[in-house]
């Protein structure tokens, strides 16, 4: 099934990123996200009919009191956004519900706590391989793997890894909710200290707090929203390894497969595309 053009997002919330935010919870974070979403979407609480978010949903409707006919939770790690819109157009292409609420959130008390991920695994998988002197926060284990590889197989320099770290940090500066708006240079990061060697501390995932949400609708009643609707084009999910050293090759992407699927299924190809993000 396509969900071409068949669902548009209409609304959208975002709180400021913070390392921390000391008192909040995941739910009252959310909570404030989804209501900034509902007012940009000129939507009332009520209106919505259908939930999803990256944890079991009944908490975040109890919590805010929806009552939707359609909810699920999604973990996709890394992916969990963006595998969220492509879930909920699909919804509401199939009829399951009219509108849409998407949302996510993280909360990180006074210590930084934060649940660790990407990299432990069972004994045999993560602890052996990947996080053998200690667990690295999120994914960065993982990825100590695959820079040493990308650069051995490619030739590829310290200088220009830190490069796309300095090139975010500049992309972030404009924006306001962005937790790291100060401006870094390629030595600031090769002079940071290493978290997993070949990593850098500036090159590296940073937990933190924050939350967004959005609000989608079929593509026929987008169109009588107050704001221009941003459709749903395309879509692709792939997924291989948890292990990374189980891969085939270390340095190939899933996107691989994914992002083939989402252009074909837009129409469009990927040197018609204007603007591109990436995650990490």
């Amino acid at each position: 099934m396509s969900i071409r053009g068949q669902a548009a997002i209409v609304g959208i919330g975002e709180i400021p990123t913070k390392r921390v935010n000391p008192g909040r919870s995941n739910f009252g974070l959310m909570a404030e996200a989804v209501k900034l979403a509902l007012d940009d979407a000129h939507l009332r609480k009520e209106d919505v009919d259908g939930l999803i978010t990256a944890v079991y949903p009944a908490g975040p409707t109890e919590y805010m009191g929806l009552r939707p006919t359609f909810a699920t939770g999604v973990d996709m790690a890394g992916a969990t956004g963006a595998t969220c819109i492509q879930l909920g157009a699909a919804a509401i292409a199939a009829g399951y519900c009219e509108t849409i609420l998407v949302t996510l959130s993280q909360a990180r008390d006074a210590t930084g706590y934060l649940p660790m991920a990407g990299g432990a695994g069972p004994a045999s998988v993560g602890s052996e391989f990947e996080s053998w002197v200690g667990p690295a926060v999120a994914a960065n284990n993982g990825y100590a793997l695959i820079y040493n590889r990308h650069m051995y197989e490619f030739g590829s320099k310290p200088e220009q890894f830190a490069r796309m770290a300095v090139n975010q940090r500049f992309n972030a500066i404009q924006n306001p909710n962005a937790a790291l708006r100060e401006p870094i240079t390629v030595q600031d990061v090769l002079n940071s200290r290493y978290t997993n060697e070949p990593l850098h501390l500036l090159e590296c995932v940073m937990p933190c707090a924050g939350a967004a949400a959005l609000i989608m609708t079929s593509a026929d009643r987008a169109k009588a929203f107050p704001n221009p609707p941003a459709y749903v084009l395309g879509a692709g999910v792939a997924v291989t390894h948890g292990a990374i050293w189980q891969l085939d090759r270390m340095t190939t992407s899933p996107t691989v497969y994914s992002a083939p699927k989402a252009f074909a299924m837009s129409g469009y190809k990927f040197s018609d595309t204007q603007f591109a993000q990436f995650y990490d």
